[in-house]
């Protein structure tokens, strides 16, 4: 064949112009309808991937808990989670952590955003354990309520005398108001009370051992001892 000489489509005979001189049959070329296979497929399950991971890498970011469905992507954009699908306990507790997460990423306005319905979560649970009274001066403090932290101290003060968690949250309050006596007296209060304390295994002691053992080695470190 010649570079102007095709095979017809139709009877496969070398023909030339724009129909075949052996049947007659049009030489236009013909568009190759599109495959939809695999091949076609591969860019939207990349897509499909990479959404997935996008999804996944908010998660690990902001929620500390299980994993949110797809469809709650807006929960982890800083919207508040939906609490009709949990317990009354794991509703408050959610909350907390949105508060306490944004609070230590600095993001101030979100933590407050959540802290009137932190508060009537915890309401609902009353009364309070010392866990979730630990919570709530946690929060009060993030708010800025000193005096509402000094009565959830008061609360656990009143329930362990020496409570651990009551010390920490009385270096919170002296922390924000710049006491510096304040402080120090509660690492030495605390540093007094720890040995006698953490042998009971309290539930909340347990929740919150990484937060006491921090606690321990900066209240050891602020006066000279090895942490």
């Amino acid at each position: 064949m010649n570079a102007s000489t095709v095979q017809c489509p139709n009877c496969s005979q070398p023909a030339a112009g724009r129909f075949c001189s052996h049947c007659g049959a049009a030489l236009t070329a013909r568009v190759t309808p599109t495959p939809t296979g695999a091949k076609t497929l591969v860019p939207w399950v990349a897509a499909g991937i990479a959404l997935a991971v996008l999804v996944v890498g908010l998660w690990v970011l902001v929620g500390r808990d299980k994993p949110p469905p797809f469809l709650e992507v807006g929960q982890m954009l800083n919207q508040p989670p939906d609490l009709s699908t949990m317990a009354p306990r794991e509703a408050a507790d959610r909350l907390f952590n949105r508060i306490m997460t944004a609070a230590e990423g600095g993001d101030s306005q979100a933590a407050l955003r959540f802290v009137p319905m932190a508060l009537k979560a915890y309401e609902r649970l009353a009364p309070l354990d010392n866990d979730a009274r630990y919570h709530v001066g946690l929060i009060h403090a993030t708010a800025g309520d000193l005096d509402g932290t000094r009565a959830d101290i008061a609360m656990l003060r009143q329930s362990v005398p020496d409570h651990l968690l009551a010390i920490m949250l009385e270096h919170t309050i002296a922390k924000q108001l710049g006491d510096q006596d304040a402080a120090a007296h509660a690492y030495k209060t605390f540093l007094a009370a720890y040995d006698a304390e953490i042998v009971t295994g309290r539930v909340e002691y347990r929740d919150h051992q990484r937060g006491i053992d921090s606690f321990r080695r900066a209240a050891k470190a602020s006066i000279g001892g090895s942490p």
